[in-house]
């Protein structure tokens, strides 16, 4: 207790000190408010500043309800299907009824060029972007490169090769014993990574698997589908005749499956032209002479072309695979990434 310095009597010098107490604890409280009030007033031209923008819960849901409500498909087309026919000229192709029957009835490009002779080259330019090198149909040429299919198996697009008279799955000898299976016409089997792993190499499969998967829900059939016919039946070594009605009854089945149906797309080209046409595309897109691997009619059947419609522009292999890539939103390989190329609808 403090001491009295005064007169007062005991009682009335503590009833002082705890007056003094009272208004000194008044005091401070009010010292501690003010200085709050005036934290809080500080803080409010903030919020009044924003007061005009939409607050963040606000843009967040904003941004989360037009994501949501946006009915976008993944692909452009959520499955495509390529063919690979074998060695006919646009103008041969043009003269056997049934594919300009066919030519007719869909779309076709007039002015699409091979990339060189002979066949392999050709397949390897399909899903690489280049030729790796690669001028001669050789049998054990196995290439350590990116392609296609890896580009697909890394982004999550399934794809299986179906290849007519193959004895199984993931066959990876060069000839079947029947003859009918030729290696040199399924690129998928010199990539070291498909012959490497065996979920890869086991999409390589008979054609025969595919038939009845077209008749199912569109989901049981991959993202892309390739196509190789045996060497009777692409034309190599039968005649376009006989091509080309195996041809008319394979678009046929595809085009009669859901997966086609619901805006899927279907290519068909020749690897290479007639062996004396060396015809080709440049880098810039001109059309040259000498060089390439003649001029390929390339046919374009989508459910929403009009039927004969016919793509002028210069096109190749590479505009091909980038068609496939830029559908599937893959990295653009080897030549495919050239500025001056253009792709198929």
């Amino acid at each position: 207790m403090l001491a009295n310095p005064t007169g007062l009597t005991t009682v009335q010098w503590q009833r002082k000190l705890r007056t003094g107490l009272q208004s000194l604890i008044v005091v401070l409280l009010s010292v501690i408010l003010g200085a709050c009030g005036s934290s809080t007033a500080a803080a409010k031209p903030q919020n009044t500043g924003s007061a005009n923008q939409p607050k963040t819960t606000s843009s967040t849901s904003s941004t989360t309800s037009t994501t949501t409500t946006q009915v976008l498909p993944k692909y452009a087309h959520d499955h495509v299907f390529v063919i690979v026919m074998e060695n006919l000229g646009f103008s041969a192709a043009m003269a056997t009824t049934s594919l300009a029957t066919l030519a007719n009835r869909w779309a076709y490009s007039t002015n699409y060029y091979a990339t060189t002779h002979p066949s392999l080259p050709n397949y390897i330019s399909l899903v690489a972007g280049s030729t790796l090198g690669i001028s001669s149909d050789c049998v054990t040429c196995y290439v350590n490169a990116p392609s296609l299919m890896s580009e697909m198996t890394q982004n999550g697009v399934s794809w299986d090769a179906f290849m007519e008279s193959l004895p199984n799955d993931c066959y990876l000898s060069p000839y079947a014993p029947d003859g009918l299976y030729a290696g040199k016409h399924d690129p998928f089997v010199y990539f070291d990574a498909i012959r490497s792993s065996s979920s890869q190499c086991n999409n390589i499969k008979p054609l025969h698997e595919l038939i009845p998967l077209l008749g199912q829900n569109p989901s049981t059939v991959p993202n892309f589908t390739w196509i190789t016919p045996n060497l009777c039946n692409d034309g190599h070594n039968c005649s376009s005749v006989v091509a080309g009605n195996w041809l008319t009854q394979m678009v046929s089945q595809i085009t009669s499956s859901a997966a086609w149906k619901d805006n899927g797309a279907l290519y068909v080209t020749w690897d290479e032209g007639n062996g004396g046409d060396y015809s080709g595309l440049t880098a810039s897109g001109q059309v040259i002479q000498s060089g390439g691997g003649g001029h390929v009619l390339t046919l374009v059947i989508e459910p929403n072309l009009r039927a004969g419609t016919t793509i002028t522009a210069p096109l190749d292999h590479y505009g091909l695979l980038k068609t496939i890539e830029v559908n599937f939103h893959l990295s653009l390989l080897g030549e495919s990434a050239n500025s001056n190329l253009t792709t198929l609808p």
